[in-house]
This record gives structure tokens, C-alpha cells and sequence, in this order.
């Protein structure tokens, strides 16, 4: 597999650059950003990347002093993480969502793994419902089927899951609520695809970045408290994340998979249109139609890029997907490959 550049950490505790999104968030981020402050690792630039808020978040992060980068509309997440990135001075980027808390050591732990293996593109960290002690986010896990109980599909035939683990172990991805990622490669790889504003950003720069022979981790000392969905809720909250997941999986199938993987993928996603019109949701289906639409004109953009990808790195889709289902011992069947 082929390095698209040869990552320089420095040997000493390396800057970071945490950037969060936030929209109509000011509550979130009076108990957030006290607790980035408060960290141990003190090489720490904070920018809050602001998708057109209208309560008083701005005063919030002049407040606490930190970066604050206004964008005149909602541009979606991992867009609006793009623009904190390409400003962003730190070695290490840490991409977080703002209805967070954090341990003092947080920022310390997921930094530490960079400086002695050049060889990880991310980290992530331990997460706990904002009050309980039965963590909702460990290392996350791929399999063919659904073998565990906290099991979500990933997309038709795919399924990821949270394992427990007691040390730093590799990972199928990152969660982009608490990811810390190389600067120098994110940069290099274009960053999360702009085609996602909201879903599965994290799991196609992570597979991404692994075809190019750069792997993710799980540090479990990396403590954090997630109120789990504390950011949505309304009704365009929830049709937003309708729309992300079936663009998700429509675009991560379509440009990193198998093939057979995105057949069932659109079919499926297709199928869903039925549904949607039977339990007369209307709203539902004409999201669900506008999306299969929107990706469907970018198909041949993105087996253009599935090409070069693959052939760049020396490597398919196939046995991609088999390194990470070994992850799990769950590879996949030679003759099953395509």
C-alpha cells in the first residue's frame, strides 16, 4: 500500500487544534469548553466552527476565549469540520462534538499513540452517557453479521459494534465525536468527504485513510461524557439525520466497497421508498427520493474515485473489507470475493 505522506510528529508533546461544530449549542458549550480549558495538555488551540447560529453561542465563546469561526448558514457537519481544519495551527486535529465534558488527561491520552506509531491516522476515546457508568462508545468493531446485542447496520450485509478494551487496540474506525487525527494526512486526503454534511463522515475517512495503509485506535484512558444525541431532537434535526444515513450509505458502498455490497446497498435504500409511502410518511419519502436522486448523479464521480483510490494504493475493495472484518475474525470467504 502506498503513504500519501510521511507524517512528522514532533517527539514531545505535540500541538493540538480541537475543533467542534455548533449550531444553536450556546448550552452545550457553557459545560463544554471548561472542561477542554481545564486539560492537562496545554498545547491546545480551541475553534468552534458555528453553522449559523441564532441564540448567544458567540458571546458563550468570547467568554471562554476561544477561536470563534461564524459561517453565514448550516453547511452540515463534517463541511463545517473542514473549514476548522484547514485554519487549525495544532500537529493534531481533535474533533468533537460540543455536548461534551472531559477528563483533565483526555486530550493527553489520544494525543500520546501519534508520537510513538507513525503509522496511526486517528484516535478515540472512551465515551460515557453524560450520567451512568455503562460506557455508550469503546472500540468499534465490524462484522458480516449481527453478532452483538449493541449490533448497528452499518449498510445492508454490514454491521458495526462497540467491544471493550482494556488498552489501546486497533479499530475498525474513529468516532468523529472524539476524533483526534494526523493534520498533515487529513490535509492530504481532502479531509471528510463534503458530500456528507451529517453521517458516516467518520467511517469513510477512516476507511479511506486505511486503504492508504493508515490505521485508527481506541484509548480506552481517553475519558469523555457524551450526552448522546443532546444536539438534536426537532423535526429537521431528525429529517436532517434521515437524510445523512441514506447518503451515507449510498456514498461509503457506492466509492469504498465491494460491489455486492452497494447492489444490496441501493436496492435496499430504494425498497425504502415503498415504505415510506405505505406508513404515509411523506415527508420521509421525499427525502429518501431527493437524496437517491442527488447520489445518483454522483456515481460516476465516485467510481472514478474508487479507481484511482484502489489502483493508487495497490489494493481492492475486497480485500480492504477483509482486513477490517479480521479485526473481529470475521473475514470474509475467498471465493466470496468481489
Amino acid at each position: 500500500m502506498s503513504r500519501l505522506v510521511e507524517s512528522r510528529i514532533p517527539q514531545e508533546r505535540p500541538s493540538v487544534s480541537a475543533i467542534m461544530v455548533n449550531w444553536n449549542g450556546a448550552k452545550h458549550l457553557r459545560l463544554c469548553l471548561p472542561s477542554l480549558l481545564a486539560q492537562s495538555h496545554q498545547l491546545l488551540e480551541i475553534i468552534v466552527v458555528d453553522n449559523g447560529s441564532s441564540d448567544d453561542s458567540a458571546e458563550v465563546a468570547r467568554e471562554f476565549g476561544v477561536t470563534w469561526m461564524p459561517l453565514s448558514e448550516n453547511i452540515g457537519l463534517g463541511p463545517a469540520l473542514n473549514r476548522g481544519a484547514a485554519t487549525a495551527k495544532g500537529d493534531l486535529l481533535l474533533f468533537l462534538n460540543n455536548d461534551m465534558r472531559f477528563d483533565r488527561e483526555f486530550v493527553a491520552a489520544l494525543a500520546a499513540p501519534f508520537v510513538d506509531d507513525s503509522g496511526i491516522f486517528a484516535t478515540d476515546g472512551m465515551q460515557y452517557p453524560w450520567e451512568g457508568s455503562d460506557p455508550v462508545h469503546t472500540a468499534t468493531r465490524l462484522a458480516k453479521s449481527k453478532i452483538r446485542g449493541n449490533a448497528i447496520e452499518l449498510v445492508p450485509g454490514l454491521y458495526f459494534y462497540q467491544e471493550p478494551a482494556a488498552e489501546v487496540t486497533e479499530t475498525f474506525i474513529a468516532s468523529a465525536a472524539c476524533m483526534m487525527a494526523r493534520k498533515d494526512l487529513f490535509l492530504s486526503i481532502g479531509g471528510f468527504d463534503g458530500r456528507l454534511p451529517l453521517g458516516y463522515e467518520d467511517a469513510e475517512i477512516c476507511v479511506r485513510a486505511r486503504i492508504h495503509g493508515w490505521k485508527s485506535f481506541f484509548v480506552p484512558s481517553a475519558i469523555c461524557w457524551h450526552r448522546v444525541s443532546g444536539s438534536t431532537g426537532s423535526r429537521e434535526s431528525v429529517l436532517l439525520n434521515f437524510r445523512g444515513i441514506i447518503r451515507g450509505r449510498l456514498l461509503l458502498s457506492t466509492k469504498l466497497l465491494p460491489f455486492r455490497y452497494a447492489l444490496r446497498t441501493w436496492l435496499v435504500s430504494t425498497a425504502g421508498l415503498a415504505k415510506d409511502v405505505g406508513r404515509l410518511q411523506g415527508h420521509l419519502a421525499k427525502a429518501r427520493l431527493e437524496t437517491l436522486l442527488d447520489i445518483g448523479r454522483e456515481i460516476p464521480h465516485l467510481l472514478r474515485e474508487k479507481k484511482t483510490l484502489f489502483q493508487g494504493a495497490g489494493t481492492t475493495a475486497a480485500a480492504q473489507l477483509d482486513s477490517m472484518l479480521r479485526l473481529t475474525g470475521d473475514a470474509e470467504p475467498r471465493c466470496a470475493r468481489a
